[in-house]
């Protein structure tokens, strides 16, 4: 109670310190930039309405700035954070293409080609997709632009380095190439050594080691680095550091190293290091779900049920946490109530596991990512078209200066054509606020199908499981068969159903006067289900779903030679 009352009355005053900001005009977009920064690892959803505001304030600028430009790689980054690849990518696409309308003066250094942390981001975004070619690639391409950097820019020039080696390391270590992976790390190393004055730098150099060696099975290196690990970080503090980095590089060794011990079976010692890990990680919000569900896992494996189940609601309780992280409390949660036999509490889970379960959304993500990209690439080949358009139309310029009448014209025609560029922008914008929309009611539309199928699905599981014999268990089946049969659900999907196709069912009982399951039927077949999944959905056997089609056919009076699907999907 404490927890959310805190997260409320946080949640109000960061609301309310936006609009005070907004009304007193306090802060330009570069202030708001430096707020997203100082908010994107602690409070991510905080820093999201800064760089909201950010690109709010930005409508009333006149030329591409290098701050905007900032203020969508800022959003992606965040984005990332909380594991929205796609919206991620989104922002940071849109970065990539407002820097190139940057002149070569307004960039920050004249001689990177492409801004590279933009470049990094969007490898890690491949990464996390497993598409390891596309996230070498983009790494690859950031670390030739760090070394583009002049002596101005040393020290970033150096850190962009170091993240590169390693990201390009762990991408070798994902695709199995160990040998390549630790080469890596060894230039890592000794791009480290070159900087005397980063000593922490030198611990998350040996995190990466002791990752590398544990994924190769040597234990030996694996207690060589952990021993490094603890060394360093006591060495550290004793020269003074103590910050953030420092407590979270010695927070993952510790877990790295709980995991190494759970390969070996050695489950309870490794529960020290998971705590150790845990206290390291408390002022690290982004960091405490992550090791809490390790705590919890551990827990479950000793059989330690409640504190496994308090530390889960502990994380659900979390801000910080994301809807994939929600997923994998609740599955863990389903595990420990088949175990204790609590068939009540198993079944809220069930529900909460069908709820945050985003398997559809997930594919119709990827496409959307996979449309995204090549969209993308389409747009970069038409920047290469319109460079050499302009290029043209400059020529042509050139030669018509000598008229002034035609320089009249040519004023003319500019203003025209501004004009109706306005105008064509506004319209673009509306279709894609149309579209957002509609995907949106898409989305929703297949999270109830999915939702109402796998609800079904498991009531008729556990239906089917009880005896018939005892009176109490009739009762409990029937009132089940109610659950599956209610209406309520389907209500939601008609509404929603209506709302993306609107003209359907007009046109659909235009063609014949059909019942309410005929008109469902029509619902699930527009939208592509095969006869099994409509089974499913609808809770009833694939005989009576065939039944059903028959009869409807009937109905719309299809000749033999006409096929069902193709009359409904052409409607």
């Amino acid at each position: 109670m404490k927890t959310a009352f805190k997260n409320i009355t946080l949640n109000l005053a960061i609301i309310l310190g936006l609009i005070n900001n907004v009304l007193n005009a306090q802060f330009d977009i570069q202030s708001l930039n430096d707020s997203i920064v100082e908010y994107k690892a602690a409070e991510p959803q905080k820093a999201l309405e800064y760089g909201f505001l950010a690109l709010d304030s930005f409508k009333n600028e006149q030329v591409m700035s290098l701050e905007f430009v900032n203020t969508n790689y800022y959003l992606g980054e965040v984005y990332f954070y909380i594991e929205e690849y796609k919206t991620s990518f989104e922002y940071l696409s849109k970065s990539l293409e407002f820097y190139d309308l940057l002149k070569p003066n307004q960039r920050r250094n004249k001689n990177v080609i492409k801004p590279p942390w933009v470049l990094t981001i969007m490898g890690s975004v491949y990464f996390q997709k497993k598409d390891y070619v596309n996230a070498e690639r983009y790494y690859n391409e950031a670390l030739d632009n760090f070394k583009l950097f002049d002596s101005n820019y040393n020290d970033e020039k150096y850190f962009g380095i170091k993240t590169s080696l390693l990201n390009l390391s762990q991408v070798k270590r994902a695709q199995g190439d160990l040998k390549s992976a630790k080469d890596l790390l060894d230039q890592m190393s000794e791009t480290v050594k070159k900087f005397i004055d980063k000593p922490l730098d030198n611990l998350q150099v040996y995190v990466a080691y002791m990752e590398l060696f544990i994924f190769s099975g040597n234990e030996k290196m694996v207690l060589e680095s952990f021993d490094n690990i603890k060394s360093t970080y006591e060495s550290l503090l004793k020269l003074g550091s103590s910050n953030l980095e420092l407590k979270l590089n010695l927070s993952n060794a510790n877990r790295l190293y709980a995991d190494f011990l759970q390969s070996k079976g050695e489950v309870k010692e490794s529960l020290e290091y998971l705590l150790y890990a845990k206290e390291l990680a408390e002022e690290i919000p982004n960091e405490l779900p992550k090791v809490n569900l390790a705590i919890s896992n551990t827990f479950f494996s000793l059989g330690m049920y409640n504190n496994a189940k308090d530390l889960i609601q502990e994380n659900l309780y979390a801000s910080e946490i994301t809807q994939s992280q929600k997923l994998n409390n609740f599955k863990l949660l389903e595990k420990i109530y088949v175990n204790e036999g609590s068939n009540s509490d198993l079944l809220k889970v069930k529900d909460s596991i069908i709820f945050y379960n985003e398997a559809p959304l997930k594919n119709q993500e990827e496409f959307e990512f996979n449309t995204l990209e090549n969209l993308i690439l389409v747009s970069e080949k038409q920047d290469d078209l319109n460079k050499s358009r302009l290029r043209t139309n400059r020529i042509i310029l050139v030669s018509i200066l000598s008229s002034s009448i035609l320089i009249l014209v040519l004023i003319s025609f500019k203003f025209n054509f501004d004009l109706q560029k306005e105008k064509n922008a506004r319209l673009n914008l509306e279709k894609d606020k149309i579209k957002e929309e509609l995907k949106l009611k898409k989305r929703e539309l297949f999270s109830k199908i999915n939702f109402i199928s796998q609800r079904n699905e498991y009531l008729k599981k556990i239906r089917e499981q009880i005896g018939s014999e005892d009176t109490n268990q009739n009762k409990i089946k029937a009132e089940i068969k109610n659950i599956t049969n209610s209406e309520k659900a389907y209500e939601e999907f008609d509404k929603m159903f209506s709302q993306v196709y609107p003209k359907f069912y007009k046109r659909l009982n235009s063609a014949a006067k059909l019942s309410q399951t005929d008109i469902r039927l029509a619902s699930y077949i527009k939208m592509n289900h095969t006869n099994n999944e409509i089974s499913r959905i609808s809770g009833i056997s694939l005989r009576t779903v065939e039944s059903q089609r028959y009869r409807l056919s009937k109905k719309l009076k299809l000749t033999n030679g006409q096929d069902l699907n193709s009359f409904i999907l052409n409607i």
